[in-house]
């Protein structure tokens, strides 16, 4: 009888832990929320677009050789990486900090701003826009500025 009785024990618990690796497995990243690849693009376009004519940030942005399709392709692989779409960033957490720390706090505001703006035009969903904020929020100014 104390056998069937632990048999029954760890046949819950292996059933009740196999439920549990497949709920983490349904989970959602941040950038399947977004709609994986076309939703990051679309996200790092807009982004980078506002933020071009953004008259507060024409100091940082207006290098003279500044090549817009390939920062889009940048900003969108490093925004993947960080939100849980497996690309390669092509920033290091080095290179964001630094650049971060050459922005002044009227560009840092605006930097979010933008990001913002561009975040409500890939989703509605207050969820997910807290997810991506919280995920890559703080690192959004360095890595708009890196660029430059």
């Amino acid at each position: 009888m104390k056998v069937i009785g632990t048999t029954w024990i760890i046949a819950a618990v292996i059933v009740s832990l196999a439920a549990c690796s497949s709920m983490g497995s349904t989970a959602k990243s941040a950038y399947q929320m977004l709609g994986g690849t076309k939703g990051i693009e679309s996200l790092a376009s807009n982004f980078l677009n506002s933020s071009l004519k953004d008259p507060s940030l024409s100091g940082l942005t207006s290098a003279k050789n500044f090549d817009s399709a390939s920062a889009t392709t940048k900003l969108s692989n490093q925004l993947c990486s960080a939100l849980g779409g497996g690309c390669k960033a092509p920033l290091t957490d080095q290179q964001i900090s630094s650049a971060a720390s050459n922005l002044t706090s009227d560009q840092t505001k605006s930097i979010n701003s933008n990001f913002s703006s561009a975040l409500s035009k890939i989703t509605s969903d207050s969820t997910v826009t807290e997810l991506v904020t919280k995920t890559v929020g703080s690192k959004v100014p360095g890595m708009l500025a890196a660029l430059f």
